[in-house]
């Protein structure tokens, strides 16, 4: 995947999560449809593994003296996702953004799990693309 692609993609990704958030809280969505979150959580966790993979391997802020694995990529971005997510859910507890102690582990779950499928996805958009790349010219460089 090249790096010009990779940032369309989070660009429009963290687009498309901003409308829906926003749109959420101006329209009562999360209130209205228990379920909006559950997209807003998968493509918020889409975006955040390909911002992992952008920092950890394209940005240039990180160095390897080895080309990481592809499993080792894979756990950075799931595993990392799953952080950020698990950081989310601590912060709206914090600051008391969670309305009702019914319910509050299965919503919490889903949200993780949405999060994390959001991660994987977000791991095969790359590694297909990263393969389609290699398919179309053998001797480009990723």
């Amino acid at each position: 995947m090249s790096r010009s692609r990779l940032l369309i993609a989070m660009l429009l990704l963290v687009c498309i999560v901003a409308a829906m958030h926003i749109s959420a809280l101006v329209f009562s969505l999360y209130w209205r449809y228990i379920w909006f979150d559950m997209p807003t959580h998968f493509l918020g966790g889409v975006f955040i593994s390909l911002l992992l993979l952008w920092t950890c391997y394209f940005s240039g802020y990180v160095r390897y003296t080895v080309t990481p694995s592809t499993r080792a990529i894979f756990l950075c971005m799931v595993i990392g996702t799953l952080l950020v997510g698990i950081g989310w859910e601590v912060f709206e507890r914090a600051m008391g953004l969670t309305w009702s102690a019914k319910g509050y582990w299965l919503d919490t779950s889903l949200d993780l799990l949405m999060d994390t499928l959001g991660g994987i996805t977000g791991f095969i958009f790359c590694a297909k693309s990263a393969r389609r790349t290699l398919m179309n010219n053998p001797s480009s460089k990723q």
